[in-house]
């Protein structure tokens, strides 16, 4: 493939975190290589396994980066099953995050006004 690897670094944002950076493969006259970029995710999250220059995916070894790329354009299956398996795992755990930051945000504590006032006879209201 004729191209380059790019590292892209966000330096301001309005609507995210800044300073987060992004790399993937560039390749001339197409754009990103989809391919590229399932490799690379499917070795961080242990769906193909990377023994040096050697991948296994599905019982099916295979030597080098442009090997694994040119398997995963001819096998379509293996490479839609690899796409499932990733985004069942990446959108599962970012729910999963979400929640975890949503229910840890609306814990709240229940207060009961005897706590604050000495004589219970006073009306008192107490927001938590």
């Amino acid at each position: 493939t004729v191209g380059s690897e790019v590292l892209v670094k966000v330096v301001k944002n309005k609507h995210a975190p800044p300073f987060k950076t992004a790399q993937f493969e560039l390749e001339f006259g197409k754009g990103i290589n989809r391919e590229s970029e399932i490799l690379e995710l499917g070795c961080k999250h242990k769906f193909i396994k990377k023994a040096g220059a050697y991948y296994t995916i599905n019982d099916q070894t295979l030597h080098g980066k442009d090997n694994v790329k040119r398997f995963l354009i001819e096998h379509e299956d293996v490479r839609e099953e690899l796409l499932m398996k990733l985004r069942d795992k990446l959108l599962h755990s970012e729910a999963e995050k979400r929640e975890e930051e949503v229910d840890a945000t609306c814990e709240t504590e229940d207060y009961f006004a005897s706590d604050f006032v000495e004589d219970e006879s006073d009306p008192v209201v107490v927001e938590a």
